[in-house]
C-alpha cells in the first residue's frame, strides 16, 4: 500500500490552491518535480507518513540532520503530525524604531502576528482528542515537543504589507516555503502568519491542498486571537487533503467559489469558519452537479501521510540528548553533642508549660506556619549518696542548659 501510494506520487504531484476568506480565486494545479524516496517499501503502522522504524530508533536526514523522532514522543502506532509556524514582525520592530526615530515610525503597525500560545494549546488538544499527535515548533514563543533543543519556529520574517509576489506564481512561493526548510520537509509542515496576502485582499489564508503548506493572512492585523487559531486550523486542513466542502477526493464536482453547504459543520466551510472550532464530526450529503454526494466526516478522510513526509533518509538511529535533573539532596548540620556533669542533688526545673514562645506572624498571601512549641524535660531526681559542693553542681547544670538554649530556675534541696 505504502510502496504503491510512493510509487505513483513520486512520478508527478498535482497540489490544488485553496484560498480562505472574503475573496475565492480559481483552483490551479501545479505540476511538481519528482520526489526522492527510498522508504517507499518501509513499514506505516499508523499511515502518518512517518516509517514505524524512524518513530522507533530516530533518523539522519540527507544533510545529516538528526531527528530523534522516539524521544520527541513520536509512536508508530499513533499517528503524528509536525508543525512548524513562523510569523512576521511588526512593522515598528521591523523599521527599529525601539532605537531610532524615523519619520514612518509614528504611524507605524506594532501588530503582533504570533498565534496566541492558548490558541496552539487548543490545536494540540483538538487533534489529541482525535487520537493525533500534534508537535508543533514555534521558536522560544511555544514548543510541546519533549526534548527540542534546536528550535527553527518563531518570529522570523521581517514585515510586509503585501506578502506574496504579485510577479509570481503564488503557489510556487508557497513551495518555496517547503524548500526552506531543507531535509526537514521530511518531517515539518510549514505555517506561514503575517499581514495580507495581496494588495488589496482581506482573504485569511492560502494553502496546497494535500501538500506541506498554507499561509495565514491577517489583514491589517484586525483579527482576534480565536479568529487567527481558527484559520490556522482551517488552512492546515487544506493540506491534509479538505476543502471547503469535505474531504478533496469527495467533492471534486464542486468547483471554487460554489455556495457552501448548510450541512457541512466544519471549520474549512465558511460560514462556520471563526464560529466553529473543529473539521466536521459527521457526514452529510452535499448538492453536487450531479446531485446529492454521500460527504464522511472530516475527522475520517483526513490525509495525514503526505507525499512530502517521510520520503527520504540517509540513515536510521538518532537520539536526543536527554539530561535528567538528578533530586536535590539537603544535608542538615546536627549540633554538637553537649556532656551534662552527673547530677547527685535533686533538682526541679519550670514546667514547660510557663515557658512562653512567640508565635509567628502570618504574611499576608502565606500559609501561616503552625504554632511553635516548646518542650523541656526534666531530669529524674537522684538521691544525694556523698556531701558535694551544691554551688558547682547547680553552676554546670546552669551552663550546661545555657549551650543547649534553654533558661530556667532552679531550687535546690537542702
Amino acid at each position: 500500500m505504502r510502496a504503491a501510494f510512493r510509487n505513483t506520487i513520486a512520478a508527478a504531484v498535482a497540489a490544488a490552491i485553496a484560498v480562505s476568506g472574503a475573496s475565492v480565486a480559481h483552483a490551479d494545479e501545479i505540476e511538481l518535480a519528482p520526489l526522492r524516496t527510498n522508504t517507499a517499501t518501509l513499514v506505516d503502522s499508523d499511515g502518518d507518513g512517518l516509517p514505524n522504524i524512524w518513530e522507533e530508533e530516530g533518523v539522519v536526514l540527507a544533510d545529516g540532520t538528526e531527528i530523534p523522532l522516539p524521544d520527541w514522543g513520536a509512536d508508530p502506532n499513533r499517528p503524528d503530525l509536525f508543525l512548524q509556524l513562523n510569523w512576521m514582525a511588526s512593522e515598528y520592530d521591523t523599521l527599529g524604531c525601539d532605537t531610532s526615530a524615523v519619520r514612518e515610525c509614528s504611524e507605524a503597525n506594532r501588530t503582533s502576528y504570533a498565534p496566541s500560545k492558548q490558541g496552539l494549546d487548543d490545536l494540540v488538544d483538538l487533534f489529541e482528542n482525535h487520537g493525533i499527535s500534534l508537535h508543533i515548533d514555534a521558536g522560544e514563543h511555544y514548543t510541546n515537543i519533549a526534548n527540542y533543543s534546536d528550535a527553527h519556529g518563531g518570529e522570523t520574517i521581517d514585515y510586509r504589507g503585501i506578502y506574496f509576489d504579485a510577479s509570481r506564481q503564488e503557489a510556487f512561493q508557497l513551495i518555496d516555503t517547503i524548500d526552506q526548510l531543507g531535509e526537514r520537509a521530511n518531517i515539518f509542515r510549514p505555517g506561514v502568519l503575517g499581514d495580507r496576502m495581496r494588495a488589496g485582499s482581506n482573504a485569511t489564508g492560502l494553502s496546497l491542498v494535500g501538500d506541506n503548506t498554507f499561509y495565514v493572512a491577517n489583514p491589517g492585523g484586525r483579527a482576534n486571537e480565536e479568529q487567527v487559531r481558527n484559520t490556522i486550523l482551517h488552512e492546515f486542513g487544506h493540506t491534509l487533503g479538505l476543502r471547503h466542502w469535505g474531504a478533496a477526493k469527495y467533492v471534486e464536482d464542486i468547483a471554487e467559489g460554489s455556495p457552501m453547504q448548510d450541512g457541512y459543520h466544519s471549520v474549512m466551510n465558511y460560514n462556520h469558519q471563526f464560529d466553529y472550532f473543529n473539521y466536521s464530526e459527521q457526514p452529510y450529503f452535499a448538492d453536487t452537479p450531479h446531485g446529492k454526494v454521500f460527504i464522511p466526516a472530516d475527522w475520517d478522510s483526513l490525509e495525514i501521510a503526505s507525499p512530502r513526509i517521510g520520503a527520504y533518509a540517509e540513515s536510521i538511529g538518532a537520539r536526543a540528548e536527554i539530561i535528567e535533573q538528578p533530586e536535590e539532596i539537603v544535608e542538615i548540620e546536627q549540633p554538637a553533642p553537649v556532656e551534662v556533669a552527673e547530677v547527685h542533688e535533686m533538682v526541679e526545673l519550670v514546667p514547660a508549660e510557663e515557658i512562653e514562645v512567640a508565635e509567628a506572624e502570618a504574611q499576608p498571601g502565606a500559609v501561616p506556619a503552625e504554632p511553635v512549641k516548646a518542650e523541656v524535660k526534666a531530669e529524674p531526681k537522684v538521691e544525694v549518696q556523698n556531701q558535694v559542693n551544691i554551688a558547682a553542681i547547680i553552676g554546670g547544670i546552669v551552663a550546661a542548659l545555657a549551650a543547649l538554649g534553654i533558661g530556667g530556675a532552679f531550687l535546690a534541696m537542702r
